[in-house]
This record gives C-alpha cells, structure tokens and sequence, in this order.
C-alpha cells in the first residue's frame, strides 16, 4: 500500500512542470497585438539607366512596436532584380542607394521599385512607384586584352547597340570588354566569359577567334552576341556544321550535300595550310587561297570526316541510316589497293588490302551513274609500283573483275590485264605532280561498267 502511495506522489510531481509549460503558453497565444509598420512616402526619379545607382528616399513610421527594417526593391517584368536591406529602427526619412542592374535582351519598358518597412512583431507595409528604365547609348567600349593593351570599340552605324574596333589581333584572342559609366549616376560594367557565353559582371577573357589577321571583332551590349567566334565546322553560307569527335584525332559531320555547293571548314586556323584537299570530292575555288571548297559530289548524304593527325578531310558516302553505303543499295564504289596507293598519300596512310575505314578510298558519285577517282603520281599512287582495285563495299568482299567491265578505255595509261580485275600500270608513265582521273560509269550496272582514264598535268582552280 505504501508503495502505491509512494508512485502516485511521484506521478503528480512529474505532472506539474507540465501543467505550467501549457499555462504558459495560452499566455502568449492571448499576445496578439503586432502594432503596426507604414511607409508615408517614396521619392524616386521618374526615369533610370541601366547600370545606375540610385538615391531613394522614403519615410516609415510604426505604432505600438518598434521598427526593425525597411527593403528597397526593384522589379523588372513582375520579378524582383535588385534588393537592399536597411536597418530603420525609429520614425523617419532614411534615404538608401538601389543598384539598377544591367540586363540582357530587356527593352526600355516601365518598371516598379517598391519600399517594404516591418516592425519587430513581423508587422509590414510597401508603397510602390512606377519608373522608366532605359538602356545606355555609351559613346565607346573599352577591350582590354591580357597584356593591358587598350583598343576602343565605336558604335557601329545602323546596328544599335553594337560596337567594333578592327585590329591585327592574334588570331586567337584573349580580352574583356567594359562599358564606361554613363551619365550622373552611372557605373562601368565589366563583360566577360562564363562557361563560353559573354556575360556582365565577370572579369574571364572572352576568346576571340579568327581565320586570319586583320579582324574585325564587335559586341552588342543588348544581346550580348559578339564576333569574332570561329567553330569547328563546315560552313556553308550562314550554316556552320559542327564536326563532332570520334576519337583524339578524327571529327566528323554527317549531312546532306549538293553538289557544286561552295564549303569552307573552319576552325582550323593557320593549321589549315598544312591539310590536303582531295580533288575527287573537292575543287579549290580560285581566289580563295584554298580555302573556299566545291563540292563535286552528286547530291546526297555524305561524311566528312577531318583527320586531324593526317592533316586532310575524307568523305564517304553515306545510307539513309548514316552507314558507309555500298552496292547494290546504293551505287557506291570502293577503291583498295597494296601499300603504294592511299590518301592524303600512301607514304602516310597507306590502303593495303585489309582496308579498314579511312583506309579504302570511296569514289566521288558524280551523277549519271558516274563515279570518279582522282590520284597523284608520287603522292597518292606510286607510278612506279601500281596494283589496286574497286569493290562494292568498304572492305574486302565484292569487288569488280575483268568481266565486271563492258568497256575499258584507259588510254595506256592504266591496264586491267588480268581476270582478278586488279588495276596496273600501263604504258604510258607518269610522272610525280602528274594526275590520272578515272571515270567509272555504272549505267548498265555494277555487270557492265565502263572504265575510263585521262592524264592531265594539273587540276584547275575553279571560277567564284
């Protein structure tokens, strides 16, 4: 019994600090009166720059708690751009300096700073003002290079907002940009690159890039779009095609070609004086100092591929589903020979007749049912030692034979003398910097080719 006693006396003991908490508490849940915070008044220009810091005054006043703090607050389209806080302890005129931002692709528009006062029991109020926001015309940019060297920009005519200085800047280019501060309340801005974009605020170098000196490079402070940026691609007019890699030394593009279309590849800057151009796919156009290319493929889808250890580009036909195409889907010829053919030349990259890709050399379709092969003597065949062949396909397998072909004409200059259809020499020698072109025409199938030759000594740039 006594025991009993004893834990109930324990039980009413551990009870009471309980009893009190919640006493307590429906104490401070009778505390309700927040008092009150009111802004009185906001003075504010009645238009701001871009890039301006500017001066706001404003009064607040509380009842019944003290004030805590007050926000300034700009929004530009209905979000919030710039904030600062200010302590406001007592009643009064506080007057607080608001950053106005510099931002991308807005138009000068109508925006709304607002003044948000609060007491110390959370209790707010907010007076807002409707402001014109515009963007500076600043009479000159400033680029700044990594060595400090300064170069100003001028306004280019009719294009608001941009700016250009032409100079023999290295081709590769490293500098920022800043816009000097403009007008009473103006600051400078700095632009720079962030993860290979222009933006303001950062101090990064932009990489300007170009093919050749002297450039011109410009920057729009709206869009915040600037030039030069070189890609790694073929261009045609306006389109740049990307080239994606493959591996460290090989990049390719899979498109759609017409032929006679004028192509430049980019991005391979003064490197691309050292890089062969294959004259089966590619006449140089004269005046372009080898770098506007025409494409003499029929038109169709095709790879090209730059091989960048090798220094030129090879271009195979391609399927519907971008797989190297052969017969008989598609009128495709092959060309694998022993180590004295293979492009850019068979001293570097030769075919031998286990050819992988880049190996085998495809013909250029050059429509009708034509296919043709360009090789140099002493680069791409060695005159001296001739022994190769046409298959179906980019690897051994089906390949042309001696009756295979309907008619050969190869004028003495190549032969086909015996019935594996291999391609020799003929009686007349060439001689190195001399060219073959042969022409194969599959109008009558694959069964009936014909098979042409011509010498020339040399391959004529062609007309813009």
């Amino acid at each position: 019994m006594y025991n009993i006693i004893k834990y109930m006396g324990r039980l009413a003991f551990m009870a009471l600090p309980v009893i009190g908490v919640a006493s307590c508490n429906d104490k401070n849940d009778d505390f309700d009166d927040h008092g009150s915070s009111t802004v009185l008044s906001l003075k504010a220009p009645e238009s701001v720059n871009m890039a301006d810091s500017i001066l706001f005054t404003y009064n607040v006043a509380s009842h019944g708690m003290r004030l805590n703090q007050s926000k300034l607050q700009l929004y530009v389209g209905g979000e919030m751009s710039s904030e600062r806080i200010m302590l406001t302890p007592t009643d009064g005129e506080y007057s607080g300096k608001l950053y106005i931002p510099y931002l991308q692709n807005i138009d000068d528009q109508n925006v709304v700073v607002k003044v948000r006062s609060q007491n110390e029991r959370f209790s707010t109020d907010t007076l807002t003002q409707t402001v014109r926001l515009t963007r500076p015309h600043f009479d000159r940019l400033v680029l700044t290079d990594r060595d400090g060297s300064t170069y100003e920009m001028l306004p280019v005519d009719g294009q608001p907002f941009t700016y250009s200085v032409t100079g023999d800047f290295p081709l590769d280019f490293y500098a920022r940009i800043t816009a000097p501060a403009y007008g009473e309340n103006g600051n400078a801005v700095e632009f720079g690159n962030s993860n290979g974009k222009i933006t303001n605020g950062v101090t990064d170098f932009i990489n300007f890039q170009a093919e050749q000196s002297p450039y011109t490079i410009t920057f729009n402070t709206k869009t915040y779009q600037g030039s030069p940026f070189v890609k790694f691609g073929v261009n045609r007019g306006e389109e740049v095609l990307e080239f994606t890699k493959v591996d460290d030394n090989n990049f390719k593009v899979d498109a759609d070609f017409k032929q006679n279309e004028d192509l430049t590849i980019t991005g391979l800057k003064n490197d691309y004086a050292n890089y062969w151009i294959n004259p089966s796919y590619f006449s140089i156009v004269r005046g372009s100092s080898g770098k506007t290319l025409r494409f003499r493929g029929q038109d169709g889808r095709y790879r090209i591929v730059c091989d960048k250890s090798k220094k030129y580009f090879r271009v195979y036909p391609l399927s519907a589903s971008d797989e190297l195409a052969a017969l008989p889907d598609q009128e495709v010829i092959w060309a694998i020979g022993d180590g004295n053919i293979g492009m850019p030349s068979y001293a570097k990259n030769k075919s031998g007749w286990n050819a992988k890709e880049g190996n085998a050399i495809a013909l250029c379709p050059i429509g009708n049912h034509k296919h043709q092969l360009i090789l140099e003597a002493g680069r791409t065949l060695n005159p001296n030692s001739i022994n190769f062949k046409f298959f179906y396909q980019n690897g051994w397998g089906g390949e042309f034979k001696q009756g295979n072909y309907k008619e050969v004409a190869l004028n003495d200059i190549l032969s086909i003398p015996a019935s594996d259809g291999n391609i020799r020499a003929g009686g007349t020698k060439l001689n190195n910097g001399e060219y073959w072109i042969i022409t194969v025409d599959l109008s009558n199938g694959a069964n009936a080719a014909v098979i042409t030759a011509e010498k020339t000594t040399s391959i004529p740039e062609v007309e813009p």
